[in-house]
This record gives C-alpha cells, structure tokens and sequence, in this order.
C-alpha cells in the first residue's frame, strides 16, 4: 500500500510522527516533491482566492502526488492540552477537497490531545479497518510515530536545515541520551566547533579554528514564524539560505520549550493556538536577548493568527529596542524586493552594532542609557 503525503504545511512540524506511524505498519509513504512552479501553479487553480499561501501550495502538492492508494489529509485539531492548531489545520481536508484529482481516495483522521491519549488512541484507530491493521497493530504505530516525533523534537534544529534534522531522526544516526540533548550545540558557532576534527595535523585544526573566529562576528539573526513558510525556500525566495550566507541565523525550535513557557507572561489571556504560542514565546525571547542583533517575522497575507501575534512580537521588540522587519509572503512575491529589503535591514543593524546600539531603529535619538530623548 501507497500512501500520498503532501509536502505542505503540516509536514514540517508533523511528518516525524506520521512517518514513524506508517513505517511500523509496513505502510510507504510517498512524499510529494520540493515546491516549483508547477505546484504552485496548480494550487492557485485549485485552492479558493481567499486562502492564505500554504494551504494554496498544500493544493498543489496534493495535484503533484500521483500513483498511491490514498492521499493523507489529517485533521489535527490539537497537539498539545489547552491549545488548537491553526484554523486552517482545523479545515482540512474539506478546505482542500477541490484539488485531490477525481477517482483519488482520501485518508482521513481527526487528533485531538485536547480531550486525552485515550481518545487520541480511538481516533487512529478508525483507520483499523481501511488499512487492514488490527489495533494492536495501531497502538503500537503510535508508540513509534510520538518516539520518532520526541526525537525530532530534541534536536531543537540541531540542523538548519528541516529535511537534514528529519534525515537524523529517520536514520537513527543522532544519539538521543539526555546528556547529549542537553549539551546539543544551539548556534552557528557551537556547531561549527563540534565539527573540529579530532584527529589530523595542527594546520587542519588551525584554520578550521580561524574560520570559526571569522564567522563568529557575523550578526545573529532571528527568524520567527511557522515552520511551514520558515522552511518552504521556494515560497519564501530561498530567505533562510540567503540570511545563512550573510549571519547568523536561530529558528523558533531553537529556543527550548521551557524557555517558550518563560516568555508567555504579561498576557491578559493564554494564547490558545499552539503554533501562535510558540513563535510568541521565541518572539518575546529574542527580543530580550542580546546576543540576537535583530528579528525577522516572516508572515503571509491572509494569516489571522499572525495578525495579532506579529503585533505582540513588534511591541516587544520596539519595547528593548531590537531591530525588527517584517516579511509578508504571497503568491506574487519577487525575490529582488526582497533581496533589497534584507540587504537594507541587515545594513542598518551593522551599522546600529557598530555605533553601540546608540541609533534606534524607529526613528528615535538614544542617549547612552538607551532612553529616548
């Protein structure tokens, strides 16, 4: 059996955990290819004008997975107690429907860790009877799919790179002991000095040491959102790959979740949506940091959840004074304006490092106390 996985929206956070479930029970899983033109082109045809970017591109990955039994569209209405996901994770898959091709079956399930792991149990276990599994066989895929998803989840983007950090889970070849995810390098820097070779002549080790020096002056650079647009490099222009060529880059699975909690104070009310939750705690983080030179929101238009929480995150960061851009992504996006904007942002807060921090990014004259005069 076949099984259709579109390389969309919840694959980037998720995929660890459908992937350890449906290797246990002997289930392949076909992933739909990179994002190109063709897929976005399709999802444009497809999908409804006022959805937002990744459930266009989520319609069009669904139109490029061909040859399989099904095509899986979960319904994950929560992932964690006291949450929901995003609304549009909630619509799937009838938001979607329009674009899975004629005479195409779909695999369906609905996960709600709002209610108990119980009721998440009973849940997968409707997909007893269509994939011709018993529910020991179900229980046990779960088992596997929440190990795989731990796993992934400990590297903290161990790899900047989500398909690298996937491949390390997949391939079992990261140890995950407790001492090791705790002493698990974090920035640039730290993983750069892990990969000091341990043997070989001093003149190796020497200038692996100097390139090390040379990069650990670069500006560090936060870049918050959801994965799914962090992570997607053909809608988002190949953004992550261009800031990794210039600075220093930290993730929002790269701030420890203890970390996210520490950071949701001063709030009237909880934020319920999970993935919101996160990106406001790794917002409110950075911003505090000063070892983070200034913060990147990458966004998309039509994102209700990011309406609010991107506005949250820009107080905090005009609040200590951190250097902040906004990126708002859609179909028409074109790389050169967004080239332009970071080349510009990245230019001021050098200049703004160099000057001690003394210019303000808003328009404001800082004395040497940092108060606005």
């Amino acid at each position: 059996m076949k099984i259709g996985f579109p390389r969309a929206l919840y694959y980037f956070d998720y995929f660890p955990f459908w992937s350890g479930f449906f290797q246990s029970l002997d289930i392949e899983l076909v992933v739909s290819p990179p994002t190109h033109r063709k897929i976005m082109d399709q999802g444009l045809k497809k999908a409804s004008d006022e959805t937002c970017l990744p459930l266009k591109i989520l319609a069009g990955h669904i139109q490029a997975l061909d040859d399989v039994d099904y095509i899986f569209l979960p319904r994950m209405v929560s992932v964690e107690a006291d949450t929901y996901t995003c609304p549009k994770f909630l619509g799937i898959p009838e938001s979607v429907l329009p674009a899975v091709p004629e005479g195409q079956s779909v695999l369906t399930v609905t996960l709600n860790w709002r209610n108990s792991k119980r009721q998440v149990l009973k849940d997968l276990e409707v997909l007893t009877e269509q994939l011709g599994k018993s529910k020991a066989e179900i229980r046990q895929a779960f088992n596997k799919g929440m190990e795989w998803q731990k796993k992934y989840q400990n590297t903290m983007g161990a790899e900047w790179d989500f398909e690298d950090s996937l491949n390390k889970v997949e391939s079992a070849s990261w140890d995950f002991t407790e001492s090791n995810i705790s002493s698990a390098p974090r920035t640039w820097k730290e993983r750069m000095i892990s990969k000091i070779p341990l043997y070989g002549d001093k003149a190796e080790k020497q200038q692996h040491l100097a390139a090390v020096g040379e990069k650990s002056h670069r500006l560090r650079i936060a870049l918050v959102g959801h994965s799914y647009l962090t992570h997607e490099s053909y809608a988002n222009l190949n953004l992550l790959r261009k800031l990794h060529e210039k600075v220093d880059v930290e993730l929002v699975q790269n701030v420890r979740q203890e970390d996210i909690e520490g950071h949701l104070s001063g709030l009237r009310k909880k934020i319920f949506w999970s993935h919101s939750k996160q990106i406001f705690g790794a917002g409110n983080k950075y911003a505090e940091d000063q070892r983070v030179d200034g913060i990147i929101y990458l966004t998309c238009f039509g994102c209700g959840t990011d309406s609010i929480i991107q506005e949250l995150v820009s107080r905090k960061a005009r609040e200590k004074h951190k250097p902040y851009m906004l990126i708002t992504l859609d179909e028409h996006s074109g790389e050169a304006g967004l080239v332009t904007r970071l080349e510009a942002f990245l230019d001021m807060v050098e200049r703004r490092r160099v000057h001690e921090g003394y210019v303000s990014t808003y328009g404001e004259c800082l004395d040497s106390d940092s108060n606005a005069l």
